[in-house]
């Protein structure tokens, strides 16, 4: 009878399929920040999951552009006043 190995924790595998211009330009940006292609998507992965539901939807490019300024300015609004909760509760 064969012995079990210890369960690993092994990253989950995502292809990502680009046009060869956009992979020439995530190499340019990589070899300019000394980083693997696999640690930039990472990041950037991690970045987007980390916003709101309405940051997410402007960067998927799914508000009207006219809307996307206003909107902007109301997500700055939301942070200043949520920094200022912090650091009001900081403080105390």
């Amino acid at each position: 009878m064969r012995q079990r190995k210890p369960d690993r924790k092994r990253p989950d595998i995502v292809s990502v399929h680009l046009s060869p211009e956009a992979k020439a330009a995530v190499n340019e940006v990589c070899a300019k920040r000394g980083m693997s292609i696999k640690m930039l998507l990472g990041r950037l992965i991690t970045w987007f999951v980390e916003l709101d539901r309405t940051e997410q939807s402007i960067v998927l490019g799914q508000v009207e552009d006219a809307d996307v300024k206003g909107l902007a300015d109301l997500l700055l609004k939301r942070r200043a006043a949520g920094a200022g909760d912090t650091q009001a509760s900081e403080s105390a």
